[in-house]
């Protein structure tokens, strides 16, 4: 539990200021993210190859992922993890690719600069209901 504590900011923060460009005012996420493999894959990857780095126990690690998917996908995040886990399982082109190579960097350093650029690129920023009324 003490390991995840220590973890837990450390990953969220990197994640948040990933994402944070294309949140809402609430912090949401555009929806379309929920439907992308390399989004998952990249969330995924991100947490393992820290992990690895960290020489994390699988609980703990376990944990940071749980913690993960609940940042950027909140409400919607265990049907993303499971999700996630049939993309792994069937091997998803995009999934897979983004998975490698987050993984891959994140054992070196947590830096998420590539995943904030793909992002940037291919989503547009959330918007708040209440902005449309």
């Amino acid at each position: 539990m003490f390991s995840a504590a220590i973890h837990k900011p450390i990953l969220l923060q990197a994640f948040s200021d990933c994402l944070d460009p294309v949140r809402s005012d609430l912090g949401n996420v555009h929806p379309d993210m929920r439907k992308s493999p390399y989004i998952s894959g990249a969330i995924l990857g991100t947490c393992r190859g820290y992990a690895i780095k960290q020489k994390l126990k699988e609980s703990v690690t376990n944990k940071l992922i749980d913690n993960a998917f609940e940042e950027v996908f909140r409400s919607e995040s265990l049907d993303m993890q499971s999700r996630a886990l049939t993309w792994l399982n069937e091997e998803n082109k995009d999934f897979m690719e983004a998975y490698y190579h987050a993984k891959s960097v994140t054992k070196l350093e947590l830096k998420l600069d590539w995943l904030s650029q793909h992002v940037q690129t291919n989503f547009e920023k959330a918007s708040t209901l209440g902005k449309k009324l």
